[in-house]
């Protein structure tokens, strides 16, 4: 086998793993930000609706006391209409306004109502979703936890192959050859080389032509596969 090819497989063994702990490590804070994000959208739905009741609650109060101040206008003209002073005209005018106030307190009492009705299911829904934010922010705090706990170890185990990658040496491999290799470790998570078997590309299963499997076994160059660039090899 080509010796810059043995030296790669030498690194391919350790930097696989460094891949590994290394996207686990990026992949710990996305989760955990994207479930902070999404209790931050559960609480802010739970404060749209408390406000949304309150504003209801504030609307039932003032027909309230709107309806109050129409009953006591209809108390005072019945009053006024049955004390035996006022003219006929009067007492019609008085009729024709009692009449309105009654409409008007009975739309009143139905809009009130209406919006009682829309309050209390509010309600409800506010009761869910206290319940729901409590129960998935007692999950997160657990989530956190273990967040902290599996950093702190994927942390020591990427120190210590960090360490162990310093012991595999790079000598004979060009400037030029790291740098390929380093690409494909980015663009193919961790796996830089695949083995070529049967003229079949192990990487992406794809077969090559017989000049890829020729150039191979020369072994006077890196070769790559066509299809997913990644460096061949076979034993």
């Amino acid at each position: 086998m080509n010796p810059v090819l043995s030296a790669l497989l030498g690194l391919q063994e350790i930097d696989r793993q460094i891949f590994k702990v290394e996207s686990e490590l990026e992949r710990l804070p996305k989760e955990e930000q994207q479930r902070s994000e999404e209790l931050g959208k559960l609480r802010e739905r739970l404060a749209g609706k408390q406000q949304e009741v309150a504003s209801l609650r504030a609307e039932i109060k003032d027909i309230e006391h709107t309806t109050v101040g129409l009953r006591q206008r209809l108390k005072k003209l019945e009053s006024e209409s049955s004390n035996g002073t006022a003219d006929a005209a009067l007492i019609a005018s008085y009729q024709h306004e009692m009449r309105n106030i009654k409409r008007n307190v009975s739309g009143a009492e139905d809009d009130g109502l209406k919006r009682l009705g829309r309050a209390e299911m509010i309600d409800e829904e506010i009761a869910a979703l206290q319940q729901k934010l409590a129960e998935d922010e007692a999950v997160f705090a657990e989530f956190q936890k273990n967040v902290a706990e599996e950093t702190k170890a994927a942390e020591g185990k990427l120190a210590d192959l960090h360490k162990e990658r310093l012991t595999k040496s790079s000598d004979g491999i060009s400037a030029n050859e790291l740098d390929i290799y380093r690409g494909l470790l980015k663009t193919r998570e961790g796996e830089a080389l695949a083995e070529l078997g049967d003229g079949l590309c192990e990487g992406c299963f794809v077969n090559l032509p017989k000049n890829i499997v020729v150039r191979l076994a020369r072994g006077t160059e890196l070769v790559q596969c066509p299809s997913c660039d990644r460096i061949l090899f076979t034993y």
